[in-house]
């Protein structure tokens, strides 16, 4: 799990930036937090502040140590922060593997040239790899054994030519951070479209992996419980699948895509990612998850993966309907500046219930960022 990440001089972020995931002591809600660190957590802010360039940094890493779907160009759109001289953006995570820590720093010039890389695991230093000065280049034979290093430039990561070249050791803490991060997946679905990076290369249309799951009448009953009622089948239309909304006991029919509203279609994109990589994935950042969501539909899409033992959730939302005991925990709902990243916890002096109101809390100004 990640349990801290820091970022800074990328985009919007000028200064160092720190997401703390560490819980707080509350007896209630302890499905949203695994062994002291958050595992669902909801983040606020107003608009601008950076959400989205915070689920953009946090995924940085898929970019370069896997092969797994990089985050798209125009996302990556002036990579180092406009207002700082610094010649490259710095990004800093701390992952918690039952009883190890990993500490994964590296800093990079642009999306693909790396500057430097360093790894420390439970306190000691593994790995750390300068790529322009060959004095800083120390491996632990502990993580390299008999490899012999011979990058030829700085567009491949020295972590992920390792993992790749050595035998692979499951209960190795090296061994576990990369594997979460191969199973990252962020997303987005807003009016411009549907975008995701990590998790997968590629893959079939939204329709055809319905199809291929056998799951209409499943997918069927997740809209009548989110207020929407439809009659679907499959229809080949020149070797294409279709989706099909039928009317009339089956005497009218027409393209669900051609019928759904943008809120309609982002339930379907989060239904298709929830049979078909929830199984799977380690880590699950949604930008903006509710942007087209009747506030019952974010409160059900919500309560659907607080039950999700598997993998760890970020949401960011304008949806403060959200801020309640029953859905979340102060320890478990951020508030977000520009400048910096606080829990509703550490947002205030007052003791927090689980009777408290947070949405009213919030409006009324008690919790300070």
């Amino acid at each position: 799990m990640i349990k801290r990440f820091e970022v800074q001089n990328f985009k919007g972020f000028k200064d160092n930036l720190v997401l703390d995931m560490s819980a707080r002591e509350y007896e209630f809600n302890r499905n949203l937090v695994v062994n002291g660190i958050v595992n669902k957590a909801i983040i606020y802010g107003k608009n601008g502040v950076g959400k989205s360039s915070l689920g953009i940094a946090i995924f940085d890493i898929v970019g370069h140590l896997t092969d797994k779907e990089k985050m798209q160009p125009g996302y990556l759109a002036n990579y180092l922060n406009l207002e700082s001289d610094n010649d490259h953006a710095r990004f800093i995570y701390t992952f918690q593997f039952d009883d190890d820590t990993i500490v994964y720093e590296y800093a990079k010039r642009d999306p693909n040239n790396l500057v430097y890389e360093k790894v420390i695991i439970n306190g000691n230093l593994m790995i750390n790899y300068d790529f322009f000065d060959d004095s800083i280049r120390y491996l632990d034979e502990a993580i390299i054994g008999s490899l012999n290093i011979e990058l030829i430039d700085n567009k491949l990561s020295v972590v992920k030519y390792i993992y790749r070249n050595t035998p692979t050791n499951p209960s190795a803490p090296l061994t576990k951070m990369m594997q979460f991060v191969d199973n990252m997946l962020w997303y987005r679905s807003l009016s411009e479209g549907n975008s995701y990076c990590g998790f997968t290369v590629g893959g079939a249309s939204l329709v055809e992996k319905l199809y291929e799951s056998g799951k209409i009448r499943e997918f069927e009953r997740f809209l009548h419980d989110n207020g929407l009622d439809y009659e679907l089948m499959f229809e080949n239309m020149n070797g294409i699948h279709q989706l099909m909304a039928v009317y009339d006991g089956g005497k009218k029919k027409a393209m669900f895509i051609s019928l759904a509203s943008t809120g309609t279609m982002a339930l379907f994109l989060f239904y298709i990612w929830s049979i078909s990589a929830f199984k799977e994935i380690s880590f699950l950042f949604i930008d903006e998850f509710d942007a087209f969501f009747h506030f019952e539909s974010a409160e059900n899409i919500v309560l659907q993966l607080n039950k999700a033992k598997g993998f760890q959730t970020i949401l960011t939302s304008h949806n403060t309907y959200l801020m309640q005991n029953r859905l979340t925990r102060p320890d478990c709902c951020f508030l977000m500046t520009k400048e910096r990243i606080t829990n509703l916890f550490d947002s205030t002096d007052k003791e927090i219930r689980e009777a408290h109101n947070l949405e009213k809390m919030y409006i009324n100004g008690v919790f300070n960022v």
